[in-house]
């Protein structure tokens, strides 16, 4: 899919001014309907009234048609892993291992060592007095924080990255991708099957992610060697995309906001609002796709089995019937019911990881960098679904 038209709104992904600020066309799109028509088989939802409802709704799942796979992806290898793995039903026990594995109590441990992460990425640049926060913070941190979970010995991460980076796009952008992405993609998934498989036949890490998803029995049943390697690759998409959007979307914003900044400084409470409305604002996800398993209503439109729902997460995270104010940057919004982790049974498995990743951040760069302003302007990545930057130079003042 490329493109998707209703009767009043143009809706092109490939335009480059969607991209760079998709949210004019988002409120025309409100303002159009609840339910508009796109491409063949194909409805956009915009409004948050339904896009959350729609999330929560057990009658539709993420598994989509065969037929939109070969369509939108081609590759017969990456689309079969895509409709297993992000797309699909997860196994029952692959499921049971990675919600514990992203448990707040899990991650409430981590956050002093993910302090630590934050410190050893700040020192450099503070040196320097200047950083790319996509390429120096946003990227490699959450990255860290998912080897460490693994199990991925420290001195293989670097070799890692690119490929698990280049597959997470994939998931993100499945109904996006050019011709290179999907061959890119297809050769990341190749690569990080290879090094997971090897890995586990090294023997992972005791109380690793690895280690739990190879013991973890329940009724007789355990994890076979392909399914823990592709669950484990499924984990870099739980755990990155939406932390590497966050922090760089985030801090883009806070430098342009000098007065949310300065009230940020002034009161650290909010910092866990400040995250809130960071993933509000430019949710790093922007659309998720669903398809109906039985026919369903809504907003008076029938939407039948097969057909292809784009639920626009970053258009209902601007919805005024939902939020006063919405295209106002507020740190300290309360309530702030975003749907940027989802909602329902699909809900985000590494929301609180993701959670606790923007907090350290936030807390670091506070106690750390007296000052930090932009050093050049921020380039966007020109992807749309997957809302985040290339580059992010900025200048720092040391604290």
């Amino acid at each position: 899919m490329t493109v998707v038209r209703s009767s009043e709104v143009a809706f092109d992904v490939r335009d480059p001014a969607l991209v760079d600020d998709p949210f004019p066309t988002y409120a025309a799109m409100r303002e159009a309907g609840p339910i508009l028509r796109g491409g063949p088989g194909q409805w956009i939802v915009p409004r948050y009234q339904e896009v959350s409802a729609l999330l929560k709704d057990q009658r539709l799942t993420k598994t989509l048609p065969e037929a939109y796979y070969r369509y939108t992806v081609g590759n017969e290898e990456l689309s079969a892993f895509l409709s297993g793995q992000n797309l699909g039903q997860r196994n029952r026990l692959a499921s049971k291992v990675l919600v514990g594995s992203f448990s707040p109590g899990l991650v409430k441990r981590l956050g002093s060592h993910m302090t630590s992460l934050v410190d050893d990425l700040l020192d450099a640049p503070l040196a320097k007095g200047e950083m790319d926060i996509v390429t120096d913070l946003a990227l490699p941190f959450p990255l860290m924080v998912i080897c460490e979970l693994l199990g991925v010995p420290a001195q293989e991460r670097e070799v890692l990255w690119p490929h698990a980076a280049t597959l997470v796009r994939a998931f993100s952008d499945v109904a996006f991708l050019s011709d290179k992405d999907v061959d890119d993609a297809a050769a990341a998934l190749r690569w990080l099957r290879e090094y997971l498989t090897d890995l586990l036949k090294r023997g992972p890490e005791p109380d690793s992610l690895l280690s739990r998803m190879a013991t973890t029995e329940a009724d007789g049943e355990k994890l076979t060697p392909p399914e823990i390697v592709d669950n484990a690759i499924t984990v870099f998409y739980a755990g990155f995309e939406t932390s590497m959007g966050m922090v760089s979307n985030g801090i883009v914003q806070l430098m342009s906001e000098p007065a949310q900044l300065a009230r940020l400084r002034a009161d650290r409470t909010l910092i866990a609002s400040t995250v809130e409305e960071m993933l509000r604002f430019e949710a790093p996800i922007q659309v998720t796709m669903r398809s109906p398993l039985e026919s369903i209503d809504v907003a008076g439109q029938t939407v039948r089995p097969g057909r292809v729902l784009f639920l626009l997460v970053g258009s209902a995270n601007r919805d005024s019937e939902r939020f006063a104010d919405p295209d106002h940057f507020d740190i300290g919004r309360d309530p702030n019911p975003h749907l940027s982790f989802g909602a329902g049974s699909y809900k985000c498995v590494g929301a609180a990881l993701a959670r606790a990743e923007g907090a350290a951040v936030l807390d670091r760069l506070l106690a750390r960098v007296a000052d930090f302003e932009p050093a050049a302007a921020p380039q966007r990545r020109p992807r749309f679904n997957f809302r985040t930057y290339e580059r992010v130079p900025v200048r720092l003042t040391p604290a």
